[in-house]
């Protein structure tokens, strides 16, 4: 799924000219998997980590499925499909509803290679 998931977010870089960082993350078990993430900061994947406990922390017993926060300097994007999470980064100003478009359908591609790959390989949902 590693390659996979480094895959989309070259795809997310190349839609998205200002994508500044992005991760992805797997659900897996009673927590999170880091698949990938494309950014040149060491604290990024921690950054990262905080964000998405406090957005589920705020859930409460319900599910997040996505949210935009918008700063002086850049906005950060989180959208939650097919069991995948995706955080992201961007410059000031971007259009946030066909970016949070373009970060579902990355997961909803990602889904299909790995149902692919499950069909294909007969990998288990957590491999």
């Amino acid at each position: 799924m590693v390659p996979a998931a480094r895959r989309v977010l070259e795809n997310l870089a190349e839609m998205e000219p200002e994508l500044v960082g992005a991760g992805i993350f797997r659900k897996s078990g009673p927590g999170r998997e880091l698949l990938y993430t494309a950014s040149g900061s060491p604290g990024w994947t921690g950054a990262a980590e905080e964000v998405l406990d406090a957005l589920e922390a705020g859930a409460g017993e319900e599910s997040f499925d996505s949210a935009h926060v918008a700063g002086a300097t850049g906005e950060v994007f989180v959208v939650t499909e097919c069991g995948f999470t995706v955080i992201a980064v961007t410059g000031r100003f971007v259009l946030a509803s066909l970016t949070a478009y373009d970060l579902r359908m990355a997961l909803r591609d990602l889904n299909a290679v790995q149902a692919s790959s499950q069909a294909e390989y007969g990998e288990p949902e957590s491999a």
